[in-house]
């Protein structure tokens, strides 16, 4: 079955060059063509696609922003971009490849046939267990060694209850999405908390030893709606 791609760039003879390699190879299919990031991630909503040929320097959202609010389980990413500078950011965002413009097509169908095999053999969650990207790796965690999950700027932190903070490129909407509503909840913006590790409120906060987790006071009554 044909991988399914949407090229993203904001310079339209590079846009051209990447569609033109796409009909060219076999194994994919051409379902897009957007020169920013925001359109491609509304047509994404409407038709989902197995891969993203992305630029990263592009006006309004970057490429690393749109691949960062990704479910780099769902769809993968090669980025296609003039600066080297941007490589460590990239694989950090998920990619599985980074391709240096101008792009050749023999670069180009080495780096398609690498998300060919990984598309073909997923990775999958187990079940019960959340799986994010940390740095090069990927980690799966227990939903039931989890105690919080916080929002810290660009990136997402886990805290777990043997004590391990695992910080992941993410956004807290994006974690949320993946995990089960009948065990977590949001109990402010940039929280959301294990309901069954919950023992101590004191305050409008959540204690774990001597870490105090806020609760909003638009959250405080669905929360105590759930815990009775």
């Amino acid at each position: 079955m044909p991988i399914r791609c949407f090229a993203i760039d904001d310079e339209p003879l590079a846009l051209e060059m990447i569609r033109s390699y796409i009909e060219r190879t076999p194994f994919l299919r051409l379902s897009g063509c957007f020169s920013n990031a925001l359109e491609a991630a509304a047509a994404m909503h409407a038709r989902p696609v197995d891969l993203l040929f992305l630029d990263i320097q592009m006006p309004g959202w970057t490429g690393l922003q749109l691949a960062s609010s990704m479910d780099a389980f769902a769809t993968k990413i090669i980025f296609t971009t003039a600066f080297d500078r941007y490589a460590l950011d990239g694989f950090k965002a998920g990619a599985i490849d980074y391709l240096l413009k101008p792009v050749c097509y023999e670069d180009f169908l080495k780096a398609a046939q690498k998300a060919q095999r990984y598309i073909d053999t997923p990775v999958h969650r187990p079940q019960g267990s959340l799986t994010v990207r940390a740095g090069h790796r990927w980690r799966n965690i227990n939903h039931s060694d989890i105690l919080y999950i916080e929002a810290m700027r660009d990136y997402v932190a886990i805290h777990t209850e043997a004590g391990e903070t695992i910080r992941t490129l993410n956004t807290l909407q994006n974690i949320a999405a993946m995990l089960p509503g009948a065990l977590f909840v949001k109990v402010q913006r940039s929280f959301i908390v294990h309901l069954h590790k919950i023992q101590i409120i004191e305050r409008r906060c959540i204690l774990f030893g001597k870490t105090r987790v806020p609760i909003s006071t638009h959250c405080l009554k669905g929360l105590m709606q759930r815990l009775r």
